[in-house]
Formats: structure tokens, C-alpha cells, sequence
């Protein structure tokens, strides 16, 4: 497997776009069921909210996740792109 700088900025930018657009995804689709879930009364709606409680804090959880993973890889370029700058400086005496 041949690592690049390229591919783990792409990888990081992949991984940021991707958690961006599963958050947006689950936030609509959040609100869809909400508002279907607004419609309703007594124990459904109540057994409804308990059970998805937290729902909002685990989407949360995920994308920050998601997001220090992209963080963590660009950071990844930095030390690699260093170690390649004190590593070519060798061959120049």
C-alpha cells in the first residue's frame, strides 16, 4: 500500500464531507418522524419519546467522531510531511 500526502488530505476531506452529510441526513430525517410523531397522543407518543431519548446526543457523539478522525489524519500529513523534510535533508550533507 503506497501512502501519499494526497491521499490522506482526500481521505480527511472524504471522511469530513461523509460525517457531514450523515448528520444532515439523520437531523432530517429526525425531524420527519418528529413532526409524524406529533400527530400522536398518550402511551404511543410518550413510549415513542422514551425510547428515543438520547437520540440527539448519540447523532452528536458519531459526527464529532467523525470529524477528530479527519482531524487526526490531516495532522497525520503534518508529521509525516515533516519527518520527509528532516529525512531528505540527509542527502543534502
Amino acid at each position: 500500500m503506497e501512502i501519499t500526502y494526497s491521499g490522506v488530505v482526500e481521505a480527511s476531506n472524504q471522511v469530513r464531507i461523509t460525517a457531514n452529510t450523515i448528520k444532515g441526513q439523520l437531523d432530517e430525517l429526525n425531524g420527519r418522524v418528529k413532526a409524524v410523531v406529533a400527530t400522536w397522543d398518550g402511551e404511543t407518543q410518550r413510549a415513542f419519546y422514551d425510547r428515543h431519548s438520547g437520540w440527539d446526543v448519540k447523532v452528536n457523539h458519531m459526527h464529532e467522531t467523525l470529524l477528530k478522525i479527519s482531524t487526526k489524519l490531516m495532522e497525520a500529513t503534518e508529521g509525516y510531511h515533516a519527518n520527509d523534510l528532516a529525512q531528505s535533508r540527509r542527502f543534502h550533507g
